[in-house]
């Protein structure tokens, strides 16, 4: 039993999280990225996938014990999500980096599918370095040892 409540804890809340940032904006609650709605429309999915995907192995990556996720890797996280977000950015302000509109299509596919994994990775690796720190302080019941 307590093998299922720490792989609920560890692995499936991540992604369940993930899972909610890409489906709101479906449901209109808030928008990640100022997206045309055909792209939402056609790879939302794989988008869904990919980024529950990158939670999963970010957060069962960071929860092992002599793997953190620290600084460099929340500062580089953040840093590939805001590269990733560029195209959406700079085609609302009419700037296409020099590229046909279908090359174009296709960056900002790419960089849609992308900002979803980095999403999942963010995610993972935050829960990670709370799942840890509970631990270390004893706060769940199911990991105090037996006295």
């Amino acid at each position: 039993m307590r093998a299922l409540i720490r792989f609920i804890t560890d692995q499936l809340i991540p992604a369940a999280l993930t899972a909610a940032l890409n489906l709101a904006p479906r449901f209109g609650y808030f928008t990640l990225l100022p997206l045309s709605i055909g792209v939402e429309r056609e790879y939302g999915n794989y988008a869904l996938l990919l980024g529950c995907a990158g939670a999963l192995v970010a957060s069962a990556s960071f929860a092992r014990e002599g793997i953190r996720f620290d600084i460099p890797d929340f500062v580089g996280t953040a840093l590939a999500g805001l590269a990733t977000v560029t195209p959406f950015i700079m085609g609302r302000a009419g700037v296409t980096f020099g590229l046909p509109p279908r090359h174009f299509d296709i960056l900002i596919t790419f960089a849609y599918l992308g900002f979803f994994i980095m999403v999942g990775v963010m995610v993972g690796g935050c829960w990670s370095v709370v799942v840890k720190a509970l631990r270390g302080t004893g706060e769940w019941e199911w990991e105090r040892p037996p006295s």
